[in-house]
């Protein structure tokens, strides 16, 4: 018998399997876990590859799905089709790759924020409430993320090519990246179709660098994004009545240190305790494939 636990992202899949005892028996990594980006097909060849790699399906007590972007009902729809026809049996849960994030991170009432290409907050109280704020995508939301970061500095740079602000270091570092030399080679970026918001997330890197060396717009752009980090803990905290809570900072942004992490954490610390995660989301998707197990 073993449990089943998956950390499906936008890039990569990655599982975790468990043994009848909760001891840990081995991690692997496959294809993007992306429905509307692959396709059905695709998708189902890479389900079928990761129940294949992971044994005997008939043998699974228990699996759990965090799974980002989960709003496609035909994603839950071909899991079971697909566990099904892999033999599958026991209990098995499709949620969001939040839920999994908090659960990985801490075993206490809490929230989880995270910064990535998007953001959002996710969080628990000590009754079992859950409630989330945030992570509704980089055309009407996403504040605080890589995204929201990379607009602002070619917002920036095209206000400093104005004369309408004065990140002229900021232009000069979008001049580089894109190899231009005029606001037209800027606008023509953003606005191709093939041009996604990863893409421009990346110029987040720019704001982090020139922060790190005082420049005062990148700063700005830094402290604007990270009061709405704040604005997204502070909406969780007040649905579930968790003041002063633990703060899990996770996602690319917030997992390693730099310059914007380090002012999120101090701009959080007014909300709550800024906390490292005690273990990754892929941890936390594995325990709660152990805990349907439990409670079946």
């Amino acid at each position: 018998m073993f449990l089943l636990g998956i950390d499906g992202g936008g890039t990569h899949t990655r599982a975790e399997l468990r043994g009848e005892d909760n001891r840990l028996l081995k991690r692997m990594e496959f294809g993007p876990f992306n429905l509307n980006a692959i396709g059905e097909d695709a998708f189902r060849r890479l389900l079928r590859e990761v129940f294949a790699a992971c044994g005997d399906m008939r043998e699974c007590a228990g699996a759990c799905f965090g799974v980002a972007g989960i709003s496609n009902p035909a994603v839950g729809r071909i899991l079971a089709q697909e566990l099904q026809s892999a033999g599958f049996a026991g209990e098995w849960k499709l949620c969001g790759d939040q839920e999994i994030a908090l659960r990985g991170a801490m075993d206490t009432p809490g929230v989880v924020v995270i910064a990535g290409t998007g953001s959002i907050c996710f969080g628990r109280n000590g009754a079992g409430q859950t409630a989330r704020s945030g992570g509704y995508g980089h055309l009407i939301d996403d504040g605080g993320s890589g995204y929201a970061l990379g607009r602002d500095v070619l917002s920036a740079a095209v206000r400093a090519a104005d004369g309408r602000g004065q990140g002229r270091a900021l232009l000069e570092a979008v001049y580089a990246g894109l190899g231009g030399t005029t606001p037209a080679d800027i606008v023509s970026f953003v606005y191709s179709p093939d041009t996604d918001k990863a893409a421009v997330a990346k110029f987040s890197g720019i704001a982090l660098e020139l922060a790190a060396a005082g420049e005062e717009t990148a700063r700005e752009i830094l402290a604007r994004e990270g009061e709405e980090l704040c604005a997204l803990v502070e909406a969780v905290q007040r649905k579930l009545d968790l003041p002063g809570c633990p703060i899990a900072m996770l996602g690319g942004l917030l997992s390693g240190d730099n310059p914007y992490r380090r002012l999120a954490a101090e701009k959080l610390s007014r909300l709550g305790q800024p906390v490292a995660p005690a273990h990754d989301a892929l941890w936390g998707a594995a325990q709660m494939a152990w805990e349907l197990r439990r409670e079946s």
